[in-house]
C-alpha cells in the first residue's frame, strides 16, 4: 500500500513540474519603455492556465487597461499580442516575446505597422515582478 502511495505521489509531482514552470510569469509586472514623449509606465497583469494560454491586461495611466490576445507560455518564454485603438491613426498591433528569470522579465515589442509618432519599431525592455 505504502509503496502504491509513493509511485502515485511521485507521478503527480512529475506531471506538476510543467504547471509550475508555465504559471512562473503569472501575477503583476512593472516596466518603462523609452518613447518620443518621454518613460512610458506599464503594468502588465498575466495569468496562465494549465494548458499554457496566456492571457491577462497591459495598464498604463494613458490607455487604461488593453487585453492580452494570442498568449502563449512555453517554460521560461511567453508570447503575446496587444491591439490598442489610435483613434484616428487606426488601431496599433503590437506583438511581445520574453523569457522570464526569476523575478526579471525580458521583453522585446514590436509594432505591426507604422509606428505612431515615430518610435522604434522594435525595443528591448525589462519588467521586474511587483512585491
Amino acid at each position: 500500500m505504502a509503496r502504491r502511495f509513493f509511485v502515485v505521489a511521485a507521478a503527480l509531482a512529475l506531471f506538476a513540474l510543467p504547471l509550475t514552470a508555465q504559471t512562473g510569469v503569472a501575477g503583476k509586472w512593472n516596466a518603462s519603455v523609452d518613447s518620443p514623449q518621454g518613460p512610458f509606465a506599464m503594468v502588465f497583469e498575466f495569468v496562465v492556465d494549465a494548458a499554457g494560454k496566456l492571457t491577462g491586461t497591459l495598464q498604463n495611466e494613458f490607455i487604461g487597461s488593453i487585453p492580452i490576445k494570442d498568449g502563449t507560455v512555453k517554460g521560461n518564454d511567453i508570447s503575446f499580442k496587444l491591439s490598442i485603438d489610435g483613434g484616428p491613426n487606426g488601431t496599433m498591433n503590437i506583438g511581445y516575446k520574453g523569457t522570464v528569470k526569476g523575478d526579471d522579465l525580458a521583453l522585446t515589442s514590436k509594432f505591426e505597422g507604422e509606428v505612431p509618432g515615430g518610435g522604434p519599431a522594435e525595443q528591448s525592455f525589462k519588467a521586474t515582478r511587483a512585491k
